[in-house]
């Protein structure tokens, strides 16, 4: 059998490096610190934190305001982000065309529209024009800022982006339909305080998201990689699907999700809205051996290109991290709805294999990952030595579904690379 190359992986490009490289010297111009809040930096880090990790109860709606809150946040977490963001953005078949709008919710100091820009450099020299919503005005004027110099620092030259900030949350809506909505690390702070049943919460959520779209057009949201957030996605991609919005990335197929985490059903008592696409436009898949909690779709990607400066903030904090982990989406209303019964995978009938876990060793001297397919539920085996599958590479599944074969302790398709 031939060795599958992957053809789409996570990554990070050099201009994403370089700013990171020169993101201390740019916040020093942008947003400087007090010889105070520089001596206290990896204390406010962590303090910030533990507030973000916390079940949040106590914690103010514009905890940005704070000038600390706001220095650690824009030192620590956006770069962190940053490089999250890079990393999807990079492969995410995104098709913005020219003049198209974005709606970007709880933007804060702008990541999302940063690292679209840091790794997309196809997108730079469209005139598109980013609705940035958020309910801290200070931390929204402050990414303005930043993401003007950072265009500068990498181009040489300020951005035809238009840049339009909103002091709003998520349910307020622009002075415009958009193409594109997004959401990074938005909906883990709220939308589980809701006592209602995942199914209806995603539902309602959705319905809203795709309410800020002029029709056709797209919705990206990447949140945490642990395990309530997976289930949060997973259940977002169903909700999304029923009303006509199908999974574009990662998933390789637009079937049943074969890691839901916690998500069983959209079908819960008083969720009887009416919905563009239902149950028997999608069919199963081979599912994980059942369990009380299945797996739940997430990525983790190493940490080697760090640049030191943020190692060394990280550890001041006690904050180290050798890798990152995330949950995301892109759902994408098409020009034509599938008919009942005759979905393929992906145009052309090919079937995809996109890798979710990290490496785990297997009997007879194998290596393997756990993964999504058009299959199902999947684990991809290889030998330890040559080249060896990422977490988030997406491959060309090399099977029919009369060949599959299931590994006893995990009910996967075993997939060998």
């Amino acid at each position: 059998m031939p060795r599958l190359e992957p053809l789409q992986s996570f990554k990070l490009g050099e201009d994403c490096l370089k700013a990171l490289t020169e993101l201390p010297s740019i916040l020093d111009e942008i947003a400087p610190m007090t010889p105070r809040q520089k001596h206290e930096l990896g204390r406010s880090v962590r303090s910030l934190w533990e507030d973000l990790t916390s079940e949040k109860e106590h914690r103010t709606a514009e905890y940005l305001s704070s000038p600390a809150d706001a220095s650690a946040y824009m030192r620590y977490f956006l770069p962190w982000n940053l490089i999250r963001l890079a990393s999807i953005f990079s492969s995410l078949p995104l098709q913005l065309d020219d003049g198209a709008s974005v709606m970007d919710i709880g933007s804060g100091p702008l990541t999302l529209p940063i690292a679209l820009y840091l790794s997309r450099s196809d997108l730079r020299s469209k005139r598109l024009t980013f609705y940035c919503a958020d309910k801290t005005e200070r931390i929204l004027k402050q990414g303005q800022n930043l993401f003007e110099s950072i265009c500068a620092r990498v181009s040489g030259a300020l951005s035809p982006w238009k840049i339009v900030l909103l002091h709003q949350q998520f349910g307020d809506y622009p002075p415009e339909k958009v193409d594109l909505v997004t959401a990074a690390n938005v909906f883990n702070e709220f939308f589980w305080k809701s006592k209602a049943p995942l199914g209806m919460r995603a539902s309602l959520t959705a319905r809203q998201l795709l309410g800020y779209l002029k029709g056709l057009g797209s919705v990206f949201l990447m949140e945490p990689g642990d395990p309530r957030s997976g289930s949060f996605i997973s259940a977002i991609r169903a909700a999304l699907s029923t009303f006509g919005a199908l999974p574009a990335a990662p998933c390789p197929h637009v079937f049943a999700c074969p890691l839901p985490g916690i998500f069983r059903s959209l079908e819960t008592p008083g969720n009887e809205s009416p919905t563009v696409l239902g149950a028997k436009h999608f069919r199963e898949l081979v599912m994980p051996k059942r369990r009380e909690k299945y797996p739940w779709c997430h990525f983790t990607i190493g940490t080697g290109a760090t640049p030191p400066w943020l190692k060394a903030l990280s550890d001041e904090a006690g904050l180290s991290k050798e890798k990152l982990v995330f949950s995301y989406l892109l759902s994408t209303v098409p020009a034509e709805l599938p008919q009942p019964g005759n979905q393929k995978s992906k145009p052309g009938g090919q079937s995809f294999t996109r890798v979710v876990s990290e490496e785990f060793p297997l009997p007879g001297r194998l290596l393997g990952r756990y993964a999504c397919s058009a299959e199902g539920y999947s684990l991809v085996q290889y030998p330890p030595s040559g080249r060896k599958p990422s977490s988030g590479d997406l491959l060309r599944t090399p099977f029919t579904s009369k060949d599959h074969v299931i590994d006893e302790k995990s009910g996967a398709i075993i997939v060998s690379y």
